[in-house]
């Protein structure tokens, strides 16, 4: 299972076209997205993805009631809350913006989690 992974896009339309357009060429299977969407007019723009998407929220987005609408409006998209458990090709995934440091370092202490994937700090780290 190929799964993309996207955070912190920002209103970047321009990037976020980019990026769907790097993700349906590589023909993922999953893409999840670690919140900071900012705005609810980047949500057609994901709506392009031919792979589903599962998306938390991040700290700086403002209007979660929009965004889940957007988001409604679109099959193959979903928008969890802060935290989403995903099961994909035989892995449990914890999902989460990461912004709550200590939070996130619990989840990775605990290991519940075969994979945690966040965002937030704008830098690509394993």
């Amino acid at each position: 299972m190929r799964i993309g992974i996207l955070s912190d896009t920002h209103d970047r339309l321009e990037m976020v076209d980019a990026a769907v357009g790097r993700l349906n060429t590589e023909q993922v299977d999953l893409v999840l997205h670690a919140g900071d969407y900012i705005s609810p007019f980047v949500v057609p723009r994901l709506a392009n993805l031919r792979s589903p998407m599962i998306g938390v929220l991040g700290n700086n987005d403002g209007d979660h009631h929009l965004l889940r609408e957007r988001f409604a409006g679109h099959e193959h998209l979903s928008l969890r809350g802060a935290f989403a458990a995903v099961t994909a090709g035989g892995m449990d995934i914890g999902l989460l913006h990461g912004d709550d440091r200590e939070l996130l370092q619990a989840l990775i202490r605990q290991k519940a989690f075969d994979v945690v994937v966040c965002g937030h700090t704008h830098q690509a780290e394993v």
